[in-house]
């Protein structure tokens, strides 16, 4: 290189072009030929600095990751970060409504809105190390929010939940007590799935009675609750007396452990809700549905939106203070009346 410049300088000289020579060689010199990071590479370093290094909980790192691996990187990772546009942003948007997945044809819009949340933010930190100049993940880049099936998770109305729990607090009793009692005192709570599995014998309180919910472990990671705050949940006094019959049954301090040792598996429990569905002849549900089960029921009962927040934990929900009075006065009269509608009775059947 250094060669070649000596020849055309010694041209340019001769022909009496030396300023001009000068000058280009200026303008070059202040020209960015650098193409910055390729995707692949600055991606790595985003998800090591800013999204591990970042103390985001366990269940984003894991999430941004799969978002990385199976869809981003596959799509972008060759390129320069600087070249990519708003129209790679609608080519990949085309792509996904088309991609064959293992759940079907082309992805909902929900997904792709998810990962196009984490292309958004990598390209934010590529501003702040001056890589490029402009997010091309703009606020038309997101699909709008519909309610349709495939966004939506099924849940049960007042009548199906009262055909389930029939099972619950019967049949299933006597031919699985560990699946009954946990998934009576999940719906019944609306505790999240993470909260279940990460209850305590500890946190049972048998003179009030009810449960601390202090714990929360969506994955590996035992943290707080979602909404960063321990609550206390008042139960009826017979489920009270059923969990410490049958947490005696177990050496764990897990109060609901796996039926194989450990923390219970998300696996085991939607393995519980689909046999039970099955067998009341409802509609399919999740882990998750039976949170929003109890929401709904709750707020057919007449339950108001900061009562509901209180018994679900809601991250918008004041300190656990204020709510704690809130459970034990206005949500027990609730609890108990909807145990005794769903059939459990003061002696728990």
């Amino acid at each position: 290189m250094f060669a070649d410049l000596h020849r055309l300088a010694w041209e340019a000289a001769g022909d009496g072009r030396a300023a001009e020579f000068l000058d280009a060689l200026d303008k070059r010199a202040h020209t960015n030929t650098d193409p910055g990071p390729r995707f692949k590479d600055f991606a790595q370093q985003w998800y090591s600095t800013c999204v591990v290094g970042g103390g985001l909980r366990e269940s984003q790192q894991e999430s941004d990751r799969s978002i990385l691996d199976l869809h981003l990187l596959p799509m972008f990772g060759h390129k320069f970060v600087k070249d990519i546009t708003a129209r790679d942003i609608d080519d990949y948007k085309a792509t996904k409504m088309q991609t064959a997945h293992q759940y079907g044809q082309g992805y909902s819009t929900k997904s792709i809105n998810n990962q196009i949340a984490v292309l958004h933010r990598l390209f934010e930190k590529a501003i702040e190390y001056n890589i490029i100049e402009k997010n091309p993940v703009t606020k038309r880049s997101w699909f709008r929010r519909d309610r349709t099936a495939e966004d939506s998770r099924e849940w049960w109305t007042p009548d199906e939940e009262a055909k389930a729990m029939a099972l619950l607090l019967g049949p299933w009793r006597e031919r699985d007590l560990q699946a009954a009692v946990t998934l009576t005192t999940q719906i019944l709570l609306g505790l999240r799935f993470s909260e279940v599995r990460a209850l305590e014998k500890k946190d049972l309180d048998l003179q009030v009675p009810g449960i601390w919910i202090r714990r929360s472990q969506a994955r590996k990671i035992v943290s707080t609750p979602k909404n960063k705050r321990a609550r206390f949940h008042v139960i009826p006094r017979a489920l009270a007396e059923e969990l410490q019959r049958f947490m005696l049954r177990t050496d764990d301090q897990l109060l609901f452990p796996d039926p194989r040792g450990g923390v219970l598996s998300n696996k085991v429990l939607n393995k519980w809700y689909r046999e039970l569905a099955a067998e009341a002849g409802v509609r399919r549900i999740t882990s998750h549905g039976a949170r929003h089960t109890a929401g709904s029921s709750y707020a057919v009962m007449g339950a108001g939106q900061k009562v509901i927040g209180a018994l679900l934990g809601h991250s918008d929900s004041a300190s656990t203070e204020r709510y704690t009075h809130v459970a034990q006065s206005a949500t027990a009269a609730l609890v108990e009346a909807r145990w005794l509608r769903l059939g459990g009775g003061e002696g728990g059947r």
